[in-house]
Formats: structure tokens, C-alpha cells, sequence
């Protein structure tokens, strides 16, 4: 996804143009709606209470893990997944938007929804082939095909074991030690079915949402594939595609060196490690995979992605290159080496504001290119009103400088935020909020443009946040303003009323919840109506006077 910076091309009078953008943005709400299918919003406000006196939250699902909190009977908490294991039941828990808590003893809590399941999952699973799409959003996630150990002759293996194993809306810890101990003798049928039993596990943690256990189980399975090659190079595959989802490239590349070895000579295996390269900044072994890749399998997304590396190589070629200890900084010869060294002392200035604020640190360095106005054009093909872009690096224009103006650390501190963000949430933050966040932490605020986004609500006519979740890219320049003006009127609300721990529960919660309006419920206890609302009755009562 394509990430992008207010337009820089001011607009004579905002309100003049509002009432005419604000049908662009409807239209496009309107298209965004017709294909968005939202599944049900459950688990979202406290659904039990602490039944016992006090009740122990353990770090795992088992006794002996670590205490990590003491509950006391009464406190309301949102219950999560359940897991049978043995005659023992564990809930997940966590208190009405706040993240995980950990896990406790099923039979200590009682129902106040009575409702047998809150976290369904989601309307549409993932499918059973064609990679994770449960992870959805980052770069290349859904993309690429991926094998999945039950994509073939072993489909109807797969369901057996798959509903032995998930059922009733539970993780069921017994079945799955159960098949372990069936491949404690060494047979390849159980082995089998003891990976298919972990994947399983797997694929359940995915669609809720827990990449790290998922990961957790996709690696338990891997002593049972040790000597079924298939299953063992899908079974790494499949940890390497979290690993990229979740911009852990180094260790995604780790994981790929162990799949080459299994199974020379795969497309899925270079067109990953182009993937993983790319994250890294390393285009010459991007582009070495990604040909690899075409031509064992020639596909039209990898081709895609093969040349714009190759583009920005051509860029790359011609320019110098620095580092600090965050980023890797490409820039062309109408920038000055003093000028690349204040840049990235700048953005290393806030990367640490930005690691402090929302509480996360990038796994990687960040790369960032420096370009002329027309390479910034010809590279990014951008619109008109984009002032720079970031789509994995951070790309800007600085022809004309030779300093760190006001201006252009305001623009690299936005664009930073994003790649935080985008990390964060696991490429899953609405436009809406990613480009509100970045206005707000690069300084920018309402009081200007609140008269006239209150007066379009007012009238019904603004659009509202669930219909700037998507792209804003073919959106045109007045139709941009009124976007960003009313994503950072809505962080702004949020900021206001209940500060910086709300917004970051609220990017927390992305990562997780089935839907933004979910995520919204988790954190601000409202949906989108009442978030407009709220966003408005902000305006109105800060700047009106």
C-alpha cells in the first residue's frame, strides 16, 4: 500500500472547495463499501466476570507457566480463545480495551453475554490454498502462492485432522498431544497427521489474529516433518511468510536459507527472499531472487515488484549511499553530503520521539531515497498533490535544499510515522488513521480547517472515517484535503479526550481485531457513527469560539 504526504499545492480557501470534494470522497466510500465484507463484531465489550475469590493469569495455558497478575472476583474482563487441554479448560483474558492479559483457568470466570463464543471466526476464513491472506495488507501478503501441506492429495487428511483439532470455536491442547504421542513410534502416516495437527493449530491462531503463536505452532510441527521433505518445506515456508508479514526479514531469510536446503530451486522460496531482501534495502539480492523466481515461475506480481527494484536501481546507480544506525539513506548528486547526514541525524531524532510515544521499535533499518522533483515523479509516477511517499522506504524530493528546514522535517517525521505505524498494526492500519497519525505527530492541527468540516457534517455532508479506510491514491487534490483534514480532526478528537494510550491500544488492537470498527469498539468503546459524532462535537467545541 501505498502510503502518502499531504499535498503541498495549497488550496486557495478549504471551504471552497470542500462541498466539492466531499462527493469524491462519498463516491469513493460508496465503491469501498460495495466490495468490504465486514463479519459480525462480537468480543468487544467485557463478557465475564471473575467468579472466585482471586483467580491467577498465567503467561501460558498450563500451571506452571508464570503469574503474570492476580484477579480478584468481581473484575470484568474480555474473554477470548478457549483451550481444552486435558480435563483442564483456559481462557484467554483482557480487560475492556487493553491488550492480552494471558491466560486463566476457564472454571474461575463466569458468562455475562451468554454467549458460547465471542471471538467467532471471521466471515471469510483464509483460503485452503494461495497463502496467508488472513495476515492481509503488507506489500506482498496474499500475493505470492504459497504451498500449504494440505493443499494436494492430503486435502481430505487435512479436514479430518483440522476438525479434530478445531472445534466448538476451541483449540483442542488434547487432541493435538494426542497425535504427538500417536508419532512418538515414528510412523510416517502419524508423523503426518502430527504436522497437519500443529498447522491446524496454526492456521486457528492466524485467524485470530496471533501471528507469534501461529509461528509458535507452525515451529512445533517441524520435528514431525523432518522426514517428509513436502511437509517440511511448507511448514518453513509458511513461518517465513509471518516472518515477512510482521517485517521480521532477517529472520524470515533464516528460515528461507533452511527451505533451499530442503527443496532447491523453488520459485516460493526466491520470491520470498526477494521480499525479504527488499525490506532490508538490499536491491542487487532483491532483484537476483526476483529473477531467479521468474524464471523458474514467471508470475505478473513478482514481474510488478521486479521493476520497480529494478527503477529504483537505476536511481541508486547514479547516487551515493549512507547509513546510521536506523536507517540506510540513498540520495542523488543534487543533495550534499551534509545534507544526507542532517537528514538522518533529523529522522534518527524522531525515531527515538516516535519510539517513545507508541511504545515499538521497527525490527529493520528504514530505507529512505532521496530524489530531484522529476525523478520523485518519474520513480513514484505520484499524483500532482503528494508531497512524498512512502511505500516500505521513505521517498522524498529535496531538490533546492541544502539544509533541514522546518518543512522537511515536519514531512520526514510523517513519512516515519508511517513505516512505524505500518509495522505496528502488520500493514492493517486504515488510511484514515495512518495519514491522521502522521499529521499529528508532525505538528499540524484543526483550528484552520475545523469551521468548515463541522459546517459539511453538519449538513451530512462529510463523508465519514469508514469510507476513508481504503486507498487514497486516485483521489484528486480538493478531494485529498478534505480527507486529510478529517483524519487529523478525528486523531486530534482522540488525542484530546483520551491521549496518546488510547491511539496506541487502538493500533494494538488493529493487529488483532477482525475489522477497524472492531478495533474502534475495542479501544474507544464507539463505533464509526459515534466517532464521527464525537470528531465533530471536538471541533465544534475547541475552535468554534
Amino acid at each position: 500500500m501505498k502510503l502518502i504526504s499531504p499535498f503541498t499545492k495549497a488550496a486557495s480557501s478549504f471551504g471552497a472547495i470542500l462541498l466539492a470534494a466531499v462527493g469524491m470522497c462519498h463516491a469513493a466510500g460508496a465503491e469501498r463499501r460495495e466490495s468490504l465484507k465486514t463479519p459480525p463484531l462480537q468480543g468487544l465489550t467485557a463478557n465475564t466476570i471473575v467468579k472466585v475469590d482471586s483467580l491467577a493469569v498465567h503467561s501460558e495455558a498450563r500451571r506452571d507457566s508464570d503469574v503474570v497478575q492476580t484477579l480478584k472476583k468481581g473484575d470484568a474482563l474480555i474473554t477470548g480463545l478457549e483451550l481444552k487441554i486435558g480435563a483442564e479448560k483456559w481462557c484467554s483474558v483482557s480487560f475492556p480495551g487493553q491488550s492480552k492479559l494471558g491466560f486463566v483457568e476457564c472454571d474461575g470466570l463466569e458468562r455475562t453475554d451468554k454467549r458460547s463464543g465471542d471471538l467467532a471466526l471471521p466471515a471469510e476464513a483464509p483460503p485452503s490454498s494461495g497463502g496467508i491472506s488472513v495476515l492481509g495488507g503488507a506489500v506482498v501478503a496474499g500475493a505470492i502462492p504459497l504451498p500449504r501441506a494440505h493443499s494436494n492429495e492430503s486435502s481430505g487428511e487435512w479436514s479430518r485432522v483440522q476438525a479434530a483439532v478445531v472445534h466448538d470455536g476451541i483449540l483442542d491442547g488434547t487432541k493435538i498431544a494426542e497425535y504427538e504421542t500417536a508419532a512418538a513410534g515414528g510412523g510416517p502416516a502419524a508423523m503426518n497427521r502430527a504436522v497437519l495437527a500443529h498447522e491446524a493449530a496454526a492456521v486457528f491462531e492466524l485467524q485470530h489474529r496471533d501471528s507469534e503463536r501461529a509461528i509458535e505452532q507452525f515451529q512445533a510441527a517441524l520435528p514431525f516433518a523432518a522426514k517428509n521433505p513436502y511437509y517440511l518445506f511448507t511448514t518453513l515456508i509458511e513461518i517465513a511468510y509471518v516472518h515477512l508479514v510482521r517485517s521480521e526479514y532477517s529472520a524470515a531469510l533464516d528460515v528461507l536459507g533452511q527451505a533451499r536446503q530442503v527443496k532447491p530451486g523453488t520459485a516460493a522460496v526466491a520470491q520470498l527472499s526477494g521480499w525479504a531482501y527488499s525490506g532490508m534495502n538490499r536491491l542487487d539480492d532483491a532483484i537476483r531472487e526476483w529473477e531467479a523466481a521468474q524464471r523458474i515461475s514467471p508470475d505478473a506480481h513478482i514481474a510488478g515488484l521486479l521493476e520497480a527494484a529494478r527503477r529504483d536501481k537505476s536511481i541508486e546507480a547514479d547516487a551515493r549511499a549512507s547509513e546510521s544506525s536506523h536507517f540506510v539513506l540513498h540520495y542523488q548528486g543534487s543533495a550534499t553530503p551534509q545534507l544526507a547526514n542532517d537528514i538522518l541525524r533529523t529522522l534518527e531524532e524522531h525515531y527515538r520521539e516516535l519510539q517513545s510515544d507508541l511504545h515499538f521499535t521497527p525490527p529493520e533499518s528504514i530505507g529512505v531515497i532521496l530524489y530531484t522533483q522529476q525523478s520523485f515523479r518519474d520513480v513514484t509516477h505520484a499524483a500532482d498533490w503528494m508531497g512524498a511517499l512512502n511505500d516500505g522506504r521513505i521517498r522524498a524530493p529535496v531538490q533546492g535544499l541544502d539544509s533541514v528546514t522546518d518543512s522537511l522535517s515536519r514531512m520526514l517525521k510523517h513519512e516515519l510515522t508511517h513505516s512505524f505505524v505500518r509495522q505496528m498494526t502488520v500493514g492493517r492500519c486504515p488510511t484514515w488513521l495512518q495519514e491522521g497519525l502522521a499529521q499529528w505527530m508532525e505538528g499540524r492541527r484543526s483550528a484552520a480547517n475545523a469551521a468548515s468540516l463541522v459546517a459539511a457534517y453538519d449538513r451530512g455532508v462529510m463523508p465519514s472515517l469508514k469510507q476513508l479506510e481504503g486507498s487514497w491514491t486516485g483521489f484528486s487534490g480538493p478531494a485529498a484535503a478534505v480527507a486529510y483534514a478529517w483524519a487529523l480532526a478525528a486523531v486530534e478528537s482522540v488525542m484530546a479526550r483520551s491521549g496518546q494510550s488510547t491511539v496506541n491500544r487502538l493500533l494494538g488492537d488493529l493487529g488483532s481485531a477482525s475489522s477497524t470498527e472492531e478495533a474502534l469498539r475495542e479501544a474507544l468503546q464507539m463505533g464509526y457513527t459515534d466517532f464521527d459524532r464525537q470528531t465533530a462535537e471536538y471541533l465544534r467545541e475547541t475552535y468554534s469560539h
